[in-house]
């Protein structure tokens, strides 16, 4: 059991529902990331939905870990942009009840439905007018083609919100390699440095050796430090168990203790602050 670490301070009051989107190129581990985001919160009390669009990674993507995951009924692309547009109304009627929640949204290749609803109702400036902060988390890898999805929204200003992530996944970076090393091209990447430039934050998600044993297992993370076998295989060894446990109770609070915490789910102690 991961240790529930001294909760972030807030800035100020301005305390308002999120709607987390991890964007970017495939394979780039927006799954892992949206799913690491879902189980910390969850486990300090975030009351945070999931909504999983991302029908390419059944195998593991985020309704395979969270049972309680939302998700859309087979159709097109209009019919999804139906089904997502339905999903933020009721978000935005959560805060007119007194009972706000936050959601995450597992877009996979989901990412062409937030550029059509940014071209057709400014996503951006739709979401804010409802109380919702629009959290987007572009995931990129060491390479310079993983930032050609954020060139594109920085050039064409599509969906870079206030509350803008460029989030560094230090998995991708290939085993002996340097991951500082491995991302200095990045970080001097024109596309980066312009998203810079109009406010988004850089994080480094920690890298977790056998985060595919972990996913490939359906485990959350709790479960695999602590033994428990997938449905199917053995469980990790005991030096992967404590790399696990390692990785859950200090280098992701520090994550996310490098984040501002008002772009995150609001934890019990900040709806306390707000009310």
């Amino acid at each position: 059991m991961a240790k529930k670490d001294a909760p972030n301070m807030v800035a100020s009051s301005d305390v308002k529902p999120v709607l987390l989107m991890p964007v970017g190129r495939g394979r780039v581990g927006k799954t892992v990331v949206g799913n690491t985001t879902a189980q910390y919160f969850r486990s300090r009390g975030a009351t945070l939905r999931i909504w999983d669009m991302d029908r390419q990674t059944t195998s593991h993507g985020l309704a395979s870990f969270h049972p309680d995951a939302e998700i859309p009924p087979s159709g097109g692309l209009a019919d999804l942009a139906q089904w997502l547009e339905q999903k933020i109304n009721e978000q935005a009627l959560s805060i007119r009840a007194g009972r706000p929640f936050d959601a995450l949204l597992g877009v996979g290749g989901g990412d062409l439905l937030v550029k059509k609803l940014a071209e057709e109702v400014r996503l951006v400036r739709t979401l804010e007018r409802m109380g919702i902060r629009p959290v987007a988390m572009h995931v990129v890898g060491p390479d310079n083609a993983d930032l050609d999805y954020l060139a594109q929204v920085v050039a064409d200003e599509l969906f870079l919100p206030a509350a803008t992530l460029i989030v560094l996944n230090g998995g991708l970076v290939a085993d002996g390699r340097s991951v500082a090393n491995a991302f200095t091209p990045i970080l001097n990447h024109p596309a980066l440095v312009a998203a810079m430039g109009k406010g988004a934050k850089v994080v480094r998600f920690p890298e977790l050796s056998p985060m595919r044993q972990v996913s490939e297992g359906r485990l959350l993370f709790e479960d695999a430090a602590a033994g428990k076998a997938p449905e199917a295989g053995e469980p990790l060894s005991f030096f992967d168990q404590e790399r696990v446990s390692i990785w859950l109770e200090e280098k992701v609070p520090a994550f996310f203790g490098g984040i501002n915490p008002l772009w995150m789910p609001t934890l019990p102690h900040q709806a306390e602050v707000a009310a």
